[in-house]
């Protein structure tokens, strides 16, 4: 495969490898050694793509970065090349650290301007998040002390990022950990065998796991059964931090030139700290992306839908329904993401500091509890522990025992918080409807029979056969109770990605065009003969996916469903 970088190329992708283009004419090649394979990004200066080092016998990937610049001002272009080879200058020294991508060459080559850096295998924290569901707090502790010593390197020679994102965050990838087909577990002490457990556990993971990942549940078989603490477990690159921090040199070299216009923003306005909107740049800001990052990351919700602008304040805490915060880490991203650069933090150091403050005193509380545990050993105290890992709170100790299985579902409900708590939601119905298999099967995240419920759930409310499909029109009946419990239920259970709101608020933002909705949704948009196989029941879905249209009638104008839909929300006052 071989991809032209030129920027006029009508058809610059090729699957055989070829010197020249067979569209334009352009050489391949750069610096004939560097062999582009595909694009990998664009943003609104240039393109990246993936390549490979011709030079060397193994061929190793790398990153390509092409700077696109307008070049009929010759001193303007001139001036970017000047600084271009500076901040390579800067690059190389940055690349030194673990978790910055060394930079392998820097070139001009017709008038264009190209970094080429190492090649980070692994996936970006977007792609975690839209894979595998919102992070746990656990999770975002480690986001914090891998990146701020990162941030804390880069401002202390004088670089500030500008944008700090999911995107531009990636965890290093390891070697996976096989999962056998038959697990050995250790007896819990109690009353329970080693095969009952694994019988247990088998039944959970049947009735309860049906549609988790198999890297979800290597993780709670590793949180039941940890491995020694002399055993390393080793990564696929110990020299790298499992995060890497990509993307750097473009905001620098375009904000020092003249090469934009007045008022442009580089960066990504969500996550952007309020300075950087008017030109300005600090160390705080990136502390300002860091702290939106990992909101972002906690919740799955849009930045700009977890600020009140009218009230001019965070309302993220709000949509943790089933994700805990301790009031530790709450502190600190609130203060992390301060709209007056006077109130945030001002440097990464001091956010270390009052990480290893509250680090070193949940270790001495770890380590009481051990000492109680050893003199009075009890199930209750490892359920103490256990609960305080995860919620950061410090459960009090009763004189009740557990059940040896607690472990177990300790260890489950981690990963699925919804799990572990009473299922309190406000199952309201006008209609008389019973909203509680819907509440249990998307507390258990079985997405498809969730979605199917729902459609049986609008029957029901609508006064409909169980095999009617609905019209458009049908759903101006609908009891705004209803919906409502019906969009809570899902977007509570899906940390916000899935529910009817979410699709109204997205059919909004097109304005009408159902097209685009269909595209920026996941659907199709035709009704196929198999509808069930036009969706992904999975929470990687993108977002806004389910519930589906499968209970819409496929004759005339059935397309009408989105828009009805939206008006009936907003007439609820849901959107």
């Amino acid at each position: 495969m071989s991809y032209c970088v030129n920027p006029g190329c009508a058809s610059p992708c090729h699957e055989k490898i070829v010197q020249y283009c067979q569209s334009c004419g352009a050489t391949i090649l750069l610096q004939n050694r560097y062999r582009p394979l595909h694009p990998i990004g664009q943003g609104g200066f240039g393109k990246t793509y993936l390549a490979v080092d011709e030079h060397l016998p193994s061929k190793p990937p790398c990153v390509i970065k092409q700077f696109q610049f307008q070049t009929e001002n010759a001193e303007s272009y001139h001036k970017a090349a000047r600084l271009f080879k500076e901040e390579a200058v800067r690059l190389d020294d940055l690349g030194q650290h673990p978790q910055i991508p060394q930079l392998l060459a820097h070139f001009e080559q017709n008038q264009q301007l190209f970094l080429v850096q190492e090649y980070i295998p692994g996936k970006t924290l977007a792609q975690e998040l839209a894979e595998t569901g919102v992070f746990s707090e656990t999770q975002i502790w480690q986001v914090l002390r891998g990146l701020l010593p990162v941030l804390q390197f880069i401002h202390e020679h004088q670089i500030v990022h500008r944008d700090i994102k999911p995107a531009n965050i990636i965890r290093h990838s390891a070697a996976p950990m096989p999962l056998p087909s038959t697990i050995p577990i250790p007896p819990i002490p109690g009353k329970f065998s080693a095969t009952q457990n694994t019988l247990k556990l088998a039944e959970m993971k049947t009735k309860i796991l049906e549609n988790v990942e198999t890297t979800q549940i290597q993780e709670v078989v590793r949180d039941l059964f940890p491995p020694p603490p002399t055993l390393k477990l080793k990564t696929a690159s110990d020299s790298k931090s499992p995060i890497v921090l990509i993307d750097f040199g473009v905001s620098k070299l375009l904000t020092g030139t003249a090469l934009i216009r007045t008022g442009t923003v580089v960066g990504s306005p969500e996550f952007m700290a309020p300075e950087q909107t008017r030109g300005k740049a600090f160390p705080a800001s990136d502390l300002y992306g860091l702290g939106v990052t990992c909101l972002y990351l906690l919740t799955g919700i849009s930045p700009w839908n977890l600020y009140d602008v009218v009230r001019e304040r965070w309302v993220w805490q709000d949509f943790l329904t089933s994700n805990p915060v301790d009031l530790h880490l709450a502190t600190i991203l609130n203060r992390l993401v301060a709209p007056q650069l006077n109130q945030r933090y001002h440097s990464a150091a001091e956010v270390l500091q009052a990480l290893n403050k509250v680090l070193n005193t949940d270790t001495n509380i770890q380590q009481t509890q051990v000492q109680a545990q050893t003199q009075t050993p009890s199930q209750t105290s490892i359920q103490a522990q256990a609960s305080k890992a995860f919620y950061g709170s410090h459960p009090q100790t009763t004189s009740e025992t557990q059940p040896p299985a607690s472990r177990l579902s300790i260890a489950l409900s981690r990963w699925f918080p919804a799990l572990g708590q009473p299922l309190n939601d406000k199952l309201i119905s006008r209609a008389g409807v019973d909203y509680i298999p819907l509440q249990q099967m998307l507390a258990t995240r079985r997405w498809q029979k969730a979605d199917q419920e729902t459609g049986t759930l609008l029957r029901q409310v609508l006064k409909k056969a169980t095999s009617q499909y609905l019209h458009p029109q049908d759903l101006k009946d609908l009891p705004c109770e209803d919906l409502g419990t019906i969009d809570r239920l899902w977007l509570k259970y899906s940390n916000g990605r899935f529910g009817f709101s979410v699709q109204g608020q997205i059919y909004q933002k097109f304005e009408g065009d159902y097209g685009a909705f269909c595209q920026q949704v996941g659907w199709l948009t035709y009704n196929p003969l198999n509808p069930l196989q036009s969706f992904t029941f999975k929470l990687s879905a993108p977002v806004g996916h389910l519930p589906s249209r499968i209970w819409v009638q496929t004759g005339g104008k059935w397309w009408k469903h989105a828009e009805v839909m939206a008006e009936k929300l907003a007439e609820c006052q849901i959107i």
